[in-house]
């Protein structure tokens, strides 16, 4: 009926595909070796001759021999032997037409004719969406799988099969047309099937059990277990991080589970899959040392930092203040992206919290060495103030790298209430490096340190008893200050001004005063006056 059919579409003028002619051709040997073995007896620019025993030898267009970079198969050589493909005598080229390509794709069809006859399971690689369901690769023949031969539940999701390798039925083979069609719903029945046909009436904790996966939620995975359903909460489906369940495990799979807890009287049993393979973090210490350097891939990342999984899927912290020696940056995305591949140094291990902190500063050069090393206390620097603080003022050393002066360290003898009293930004100044903080990675410089502190030979100049006159620079509640000399101040406390005092003389800031030393500490930068006995 099929070659009446053949001829029929010949004779009204219908075309048939290239395929149908092949295994149209293919069926209508009455002495099978369409496919014959050839060897391969000359090669050119153009073409691969062969010969296949007949009268005349064949060829094979070099193309099909082209690599996916275009170049010639090497392993293709003069003396080897080939399957090919016997087309028509080409009376043009004086050759048989070979095809190394259709003899594989008819060597498969055969294959899957057979798994088809005998009814068994064929693996294929979903490989595109299309109307009504998904195409499936048969080792390079092409197959269609229904929506509803997905799964036994109406499926909608169709991106989340693609790329992935599963087993399927033949429910429909026409070779002619090379029309294939598969189900996987069939076998998700049949094994659901067999595990019903074996009821799970008892289950107990730390019983390996089979089940098919019914149900994926963003929390867990519902799992048939043949007679009674249980739960794998995310966190029991793997060991290492996941932000679904679905992507470890699929709708309709197999799969072996573990009880962790069965409550009888609500009938609920709660399932692990990932007790069932090794802990990464088991003996990780002997897999790992402080120190290493490893290689892993950003799977997250936060406002604090990122976490890394290393190959064997223990996962790290790179918290923000290890990616980088600048301590100004806070956004972890101006560093990693989510997928890319990393090396980091492991700084610490903590096993029993099932932490590991990791750093990718620590695998560069800590500019800060050279930066303190260049700048050693002592060092006098021309720079620009670079910001005014109420506590001082920031100037910038280098680029990315900032010297603080405090603002006690500005002068020996100006008591500014705020330092832009003194300073404007990008004003000019000389310091000198009085100090480095190692673990703040800052520096410190001064002003005042250029010249001689005033109070140092303060007693050479001032001894207790001593009259000496000075101009009021200050009047407060506890007293009067009293400027000796330029950034030498004593102070008259009000135990030591008679009564009345500053109200009868018309005493005020500017006004010239005579008082007596009676006590004098530079450390302390103080000197204590009186009124008491002073001549007034």
């Amino acid at each position: 009926m099929a070659q009446k059919n053949f001829k029929e579409r010949i004779n009204a003028g219908g075309e048939l595909s290239e395929f149908e002619l092949l295994l149209e051709s293919y069926d209508n040997l009455s002495n099978p070796g369409l496919i014959r073995k050839g060897q391969i007896i000359n090669i050119d620019e153009k073409y691969i001759y062969v010969n296949v025993g007949d009268k005349s030898d064949g060829i094979i267009s070099i193309e099909e021999f082209v690599s996916e970079e275009g170049k010639p198969d090497i392993a293709v050589s003069v003396g080897e032997t080939i399957d090919v493909f016997v087309g028509q005598y080409d009376d043009k080229i004086g050759y048989l037409r070979l095809s190394k390509e259709k003899a594989k794709s008819l060597s498969i069809l055969d294959d899957i004719e057979e798994i088809y006859t005998s009814g068994g399971i064929i693996k294929g690689t979903i490989v595109s969406k299309t109307k009504g369901g998904l195409i499936v690769d048969l080792n390079g023949v092409t197959a269609f799988l229904p929506g509803s031969q997905i799964d036994i539940k109406l499926t909608k999701d169709f991106d989340s099969y693609l790329g992935k390798t599963l087993d399927f039925v033949i429910i429909n083979f026409n070779k002619k047309t090379c029309n294939i069609i598969l189900s996987r719903r069939k076998i998700i029945e049949d094994d659901l099937k067999k595990i019903r046909e074996n009821v799970v009436t008892e289950v107990n904790e730390g019983d390996i059990i089979e089940g098919i996966v019914k149900n994926i939620t963003d929390y867990g995975v519902f799992v048939d277990l043949g007679g009674m359903d249980g739960l794998i909460y995310i966190t029991d489906v793997s060991w290492k991080r996941i932000s679904h369940p679905s992507e470890i495990l699929y709708l309709g799979e197999k799969i072996k589970v573990k009880v962790i807890k069965y409550d009888k009287e609500k009938n609920r049993v709660s399932l692990g899959y990932k007790q069932l393979f090794p802990d990464p973090w088991e003996n990780v210490t002997e897999r790992h040392k402080v120190g290493d350097v490893v290689n892993g891939v950003i799977i997250n990342i936060t406002d604090y930092g990122a976490f890394v999984e290393l190959e064997d899927d223990v996962e790290g912290l790179i918290h923000i203040s290890e990616m980088a020696w600048d301590k100004k940056q806070s956004d972890p995305k101006l560093f990693v992206t989510k997928g890319e591949k990393i090396k980091v140094a492991i700084i610490s291990i903590e096993p029993e919290n099932r932490k590991m902190s990791l750093s990718m500063k620590q695998l560069t050069e800590n500019p800060w060495d050279s930066i303190k090393n260049k700048y050693p206390v002592g060092t006098i620097v021309e720079t620009k103030v670079k910001n005014i603080f109420e506590f001082g003022v920031s100037v910038e050393l280098e680029d990315n790298f900032d010297g603080f002066i405090k603002q006690s360290d500005i002068s020996w003898t100006k008591r500014p209430k705020h330092p832009q009293e003194i300073f404007k930004k990008n004003d000019a100044i000389k310091a000198v490096i009085i100090s480095i903080d190692d673990e703040r990675q800052r520096i410190y410089l001064g002003i005042k340190q250029l010249t001689e502190n005033p109070w140092k030979t303060v007693n050479e100049r001032y001894s207790a008893g001593t009259k000496v006159e000075g101009k009021i620079s200050n009047i407060t509640e506890f007293g009067v200050f009293v400027c000796l000399e330029e950034g030498i101040e004593g102070l008259i406390h009000n135990s030591k001004i008679p009564e009345n005092f500053i109200k009868d003389n018309n005493i005020e800031i500017g006004s010239n005063i005579v008082s007596e030393v009676i006590s004098i500490e530079p450390d302390e930068q103080k000197i204590g006056l009186s009124l008491v006995n002073a001549d007034i």
